[in-house]
């Protein structure tokens, strides 16, 4: 009895390490991810196109997002694909480049690069970069819980420049969801103060 009793429990503390390792190093992954990014979001904005984090890359920087109040920023990759979002969030395709016109949708997990949404307050100051450079500031207007099959998200178009911020909720769950939350936020078009005035 006592055999199997420690049989047992070993091997539930195997299977709970070997889990618990598993998501360390996908958090791990995450962030290491998020300095090579960095790098060649850097030579992106020094003009390179299509510049890749490591040689055999499959993803390249779109945009950097940034969120002041919380310290949180992460390099958005091209495109929302598995691969994608497992090193970054991601840009849908078709969505409206940052400071114009239209729908710039961005997706990312809620337990790495996305994780900070949680702490987000209506009125904080988003700043999302283009590959130019160039850095546009939106202010937070609304926060919602959405279900994936019915949302009405739809990338680009012509309204006011928007961006959503896209994630699973409930954050810190476990198993797979089809709510999400989305932050909205549209860009701030108030000028910025006459430095001699």
């Amino acid at each position: 009895m006592k055999t199997g009793f420690r049989s047992i429990t070993t091997a539930l503390l195997l299977a709970g390490l070997l889990l618990f390792g598993n998501g360390a190093y996908m958090k791990a992954k995450a962030h290491l991810s998020q300095v090579l990014l960095a790098h060649a979001w850097q030579q992106t904005v020094q003009g390179a196109t299509h510049a890749r984090p490591w040689p055999w890359a499959d993803i390249t920087p779109a945009a950097k997002l940034e969120l002041p109040r919380l310290h949180a920023s992460a390099i958005v990759l091209a495109g929302t694909s598995g691969q994608a979002l497992a090193f970054g969030p991601g840009l849908m395709t078709g969505s409206a480049a940052p400071g114009q016109p239209g729908l710039t949708l961005l997706a990312g997990h809620r337990d790495s690069h996305f994780a900070f949404l949680q702490h987000a307050r209506i009125g904080d100051a988003l700043t999302l970069t283009g590959p130019d450079g160039t850095p546009h500031t939106y202010a937070l207007t609304e926060t919602r819980i959405v279900d994936a099959h019915a949302s009405t998200l739809t990338p680009g178009g012509t309204g006011p420049a928007t961006i959503a911020l896209t994630t699973c909720y409930p954050f810190g769950a476990l198993t797979p969801t089809s709510q999400r939350f989305v932050a909205l936020a549209t860009l701030d078009n108030t000028p910025a103060p006459d430095p001699v005035g």
